[in-house]
């Protein structure tokens, strides 16, 4: 037996089913092989692509890495056992040729074979050890392999709530100006009793976006679908209202800082995509003509001031890896069409 490739082969097949299992199973995905991938392929298209959020070929990354991951968990965990089999000459036995399987081929496709279930192939297990490691594999790859094609069904999910959140911020109004113009009559009241709705939507968003990293990789060219330019909107919205609007002129404060609460964990999953804030702190908004705004910086001191910086920096970061730019939240023109 060669040692080497035995355990060359056993290293590859346990380091993927531990990946399978913190990416799949642990709350606190993804694991180290399908992390390396999704953030690889997606700077590497972010890069082809200028940085411009509206290439719509920014839009197949997210399931093409889908794909890419789970196919790679399949190819690892076939050729990690085909280098177990491979390194023993004598764990294969072909009847129709009455002599071992020595090829490297020839046991790729037996494995392939037992991993999928499907039987044994043309061969037999050598010795006793290879026929208990040949059921073993058999029971084993029928789970991890369904349970990586079973990991699409929550991202899909994932990803059609993300796409409702983005379109319901979208409907409040295109910028944080425009939110705040049309809803500060009655103290915000209709504003707030939205992020009252929202807060739960946000917070499972946020979960699954922790337990399945990849979503922060599915992207959309329309400013209307794209959570990242909208989360944004929503979050300097809020902080416009917490810190710079009077408590009096707010009928449900608690409302909005469970909101922003809310947003303020979904932000914290950014780490797990290694999204982290740069040096540079976007323009802050210009209130002197929305009214209802106190001329003070802060209703709120101004210990406040250096979160609200770090926060609005880990913003910019946040939209500038999807491909937009800090214009693209205070001046959008987006509108939703009919696409004909």
């Amino acid at each position: 037996m060669n040692i080497a490739l035995f355990i060359l082969g056993l290293v590859i097949t346990l380091v993927t089913i531990f990946d399978m299992i913190s990416t799949i199973l642990s709350p606190r995905g993804a694991g180290f092989i399908a992390d390396r991938i999704s953030r690889g392929i997606w700077r590497a298209c972010l890069m082809a692509c200028n940085r411009d959020g509206r290439k719509k070929f920014l839009n197949i990354v997210g399931p093409a890495l889908l794909l890419i991951i789970v196919l790679t968990w399949i190819l690892l965990l076939w050729f990690g056992n085909t280098f177990i089999v491979y390194s023993d000459a004598e764990a294969l036995w072909s009847s129709s040729k009455n002599a071992y399987v020595t090829g490297f081929v020839e046991k790729m496709y037996f494995t392939a074979y037992v991993l999928s279930s499907m039987g044994n192939g043309d061969y037999t297990p050598g010795n006793g050890w290879w026929m208990i490691y040949t059921g073993f594999i058999s029971y084993t790859g029928v789970v991890f392999i369904s349970l990586g094609i079973s990991f699409l069904i929550p991202v899909v999910d994932a990803i059609t709530l993300k796409r409702q959140i983005s379109l319901r911020i979208h409907q409040l109004g295109k910028t944080p100006s425009e939110i705040i113009k049309r809803y500060e009559e009655n103290n915000f009241k209709e504003l707030l009793q939205v992020l009252n709705e929202l807060e739960p939507s946000l917070l499972k968003l946020a979960q699954q976006h922790l337990a399945y990293p990849v979503i922060h990789y599915f992207h959309s060219e329309n400013l209307h679908e794209s959570l990242s330019v909208k989360l944004v909107t929503l979050d300097e919205t809020m902080s416009i209202l917490l810190y710079s609007v009077d408590k009096e002129n707010l009928s449900d404060i608690h409302a909005l800082e469970r909101a922003y609460g809310a947003t303020t964990y979904y932000l914290s999953t950014l780490a797990s995509a290694f999204i982290k804030p740069g040096d540079d702190e976007p323009k802050r908004p210009n209130t002197s003509n929305l009214k209802n705004v106190s001329k003070e910086t802060s209703q709120r001191g101004t210990g406040h001031e250096e979160d609200l910086s770090k926060r609005r920096k880990l913003l910019l970061a946040y939209i500038q890896n999807d491909g937009w730019e800090w214009e693209d939240v205070e001046e959008n023109t987006d509108s939703i069409s009919l696409g004909f």
